[in-house]
């Protein structure tokens, strides 16, 4: 180390932080599958696993292995309890994560592991079977959720403010690191942000940043000894606000060489690359914005290519070093029922973009959806997007910031704001352009999902005075829908791209559309957005809001 706290990192060292990842793969705690996964041939389940990486013109480059929740190891381990599901190929002598391993390096895939930092407990049952937080009560911090919030959970999460804490976990991460030949590992902050006291993350950062320093001195001491590069990333929230909120001084992390990549959010569709950018600039770090399409950004799980397409054309535009995939189908409906296992939905969809979004001119001239961010989303970690409040215990994996649903002045008086990002160059590509169009769904009512009922509240229009109700999401047999606004809504709506007033919207499936926009409406990146109701305005007005918003891009074919 260097008189300025920073690592001395080899040429060997820095040219593989620089290796290609066009694609990296996130493969979501496996550990998960259970009896499933161990009563299968090892063999099937690598070719299952790396499917789509095997597949000629995929983009993958690099996979990552979440082996478990961070509390239990499916290898053998004198520190970690054995994941149930792996305990007889463990007491049998079999090492299924060497095996994995084994597999990547034979395809020339770069391989890390994802180690969670704060999971794997949810309520007292399972603390249980975790001694030592018993015997270490006060390594802990009790996380009593109330019901509006994460339901009815019990956490007892590690509190890395407490040197006990941080031994112990660098203790974990040191025999993974020395039992296998990973290229490197990855701290994953997002399944739990909360790793230090609520309300106090920012105050105790330093707590923090000391332990990734004693992550990062271990893992070169073992690199020197193996020779060869051991590289350390960190999967942290998608804007510096958020890992703020959450105890991160990435801005630290960066200026003493502490990690050599941030993985960047996880389920968000607006990552702030270009903050990130200036922080780490001249620091030999590079940046994977990630998305998860299972705890997924609401009102967007397993969308069509079109809206994957425009989130990763932004990200490629603000200098996203290449491209991370969480939770994504790594295989066929016919391979997974061929050795009977499970199938993640959208793998159609995941496997097209394993041939695209790991260079944006593969996609470049292709259909694109630029969508709007919604709050919430995943399924955990936040509050109900449909039922909003300000989460003070972490800010990761909630998309607090998101400008989504956007309530309309009911005076008409005020625009709604919003920025959408884009990163096609729309008016430089006019000429290969077939359409664009912009699309808002509405709601008339604090409840989503609400359909009228045959005898309506007197003060509210019936049912055959609104138009007809549009689809905000589609999560399995589960289907959400607005609350129509009233008939004529189409012609009390004004909306401006860049200051740029649009034509009277038509209404398709309940959804209001701005068709044939001139592609010069747009800028290159943000793009600013007022919506407003217009006079005259009634009380059938006064809960309007806007749910979604999306520009559609077709390009001639």
């Amino acid at each position: 180390m260097t008189d300025t706290n920073r690592f001395y990192l080899s040429q060997a060292h820095m040219d593989a932080v620089h290796r290609q990842r066009r694609v990296i793969v996130n493969f979501d705690a496996i550990s998960a599958d259970g009896e499933r996964f161990t009563t299968k041939d090892v063999d099937e389940l690598v070719r299952w696993k790396l499917m789509f990486a095997d597949e000629t013109g995929s983009h993958i480059d690099s996979a990552w292995w979440s082996w478990g929740e961070g509390n239990q190891a499916p290898y053998p381990s004198k520190i970690l309890s054995c994941t149930p599901g792996f305990k007889q190929w463990v007491e049998a002598g079999f090492d299924v994560v060497q095996s994995f391993l084994n597999a990547c390096k034979k395809r020339g895939l770069e391989t890390f592991i994802s180690h969670r930092m704060n999971t794997g407990d949810s309520d007292r049952s399972t603390d249980a079977r975790l001694p030592i937080k018993q015997a270490h009560a006060n390594w802990t911090m009790r996380f009593f959720p109330s019901d509006h919030e994460l339901g009815n959970l019990d956490l007892a999460v590690w509190n890395y403010a407490v040197p006990g804490v941080r031994e112990y976990k660098l203790s974990v991460l040191r025999e993974v690191a020395e039992n296998y030949d990973f290229d490197g590992i990855e701290l994953d902050f997002s399944r739990r942000p909360l790793c230090l006291p609520i309300g106090r993350q920012w105050v105790n950062r330093g707590h923090l940043t000391q332990f990734i320093r004693q992550v990062r001195s271990m893992l070169l001491d073992i690199e020197r000894r193996r020779g060869r590069p051991f590289l350390l990333a960190a999967r942290v929230g998608e804007n510096l606000l958020g890992c703020h909120y959450d105890g991160m001084d990435v801005q630290a992390w960066a200026q003493q060489q502490l990690v050599d990549i941030l993985t960047l959010g996880s389920r968000s569709f607006d990552v702030d690359i270009t903050d990130f950018r200036r922080i780490t600039a001249g620091h030999n770090i590079k940046l994977y914005p990630c998305l998860d399409d299972h705890h997924a950004t609401d009102g967007y799980r397993w969308p069509p290519i079109e809206v994957l397409r425009g989130v990763f054309a932004n990200w490629w535009r603000q200098g996203a070093d290449g491209i991370e995939t969480f939770n994504w189908g790594h295989g066929t409906a016919e391979a997974a029922s061929a050795i009977g296992m499970y199938l993640e939905r959208g793998w159609q969809v995941h496997r097209q973009a394993y041939h695209e979004i790991g260079d944006y001119r593969a996609f470049k001239h292709k259909d694109k959806m630029f969508v709007l961010q919604r709050r919430g989303g995943g399924g955990w970690g936040g509050p109900d997007p449909d039922n909003w409040y300000m989460p003070r215990h972490w800010y990761l994996c909630t998309n607090m910031l998101a400008p989504l649903p956007a309530k309309l002045d009911p005076r008409g008086k005020a625009d709604a704001l919003m920025t959408l990002f884009i990163g096609d160059d729309l008016a430089a590509q006019a000429g290969r352009i077939n359409s664009v169009t912009l699309r808002l769904l509405l709601n008339d009512s604090a409840e989503i999902g609400y359909v009228p009922p045959e005898a309506p509240n007197p003060s509210d229009p019936p049912a055959t005075e609104r138009i007809e109700r549009g689809l905000l999401a589609m999560d399995g047999a589960t289907q959400r829908y607005n609350c129509p606004p009233v008939q004529g809504i189409e012609c009390r709506i004004d909306v401006r791209i860049n200051n740029t007033l649009l034509k009277t919207p038509v209404i398709e499936h309940g959804w209001l559309v701005f068709t044939d926009l001139d592609p010069k409406f747009f800028a290159i990146g943000d793009n600013l957005i007022g919506v407003v109701l217009t006079p005259p305005l009634s009380q059938s007005l006064e809960s309007v809001s806007i749910e979604k918003l999306e520009v559609h891009v077709k390009y001639h074919s």
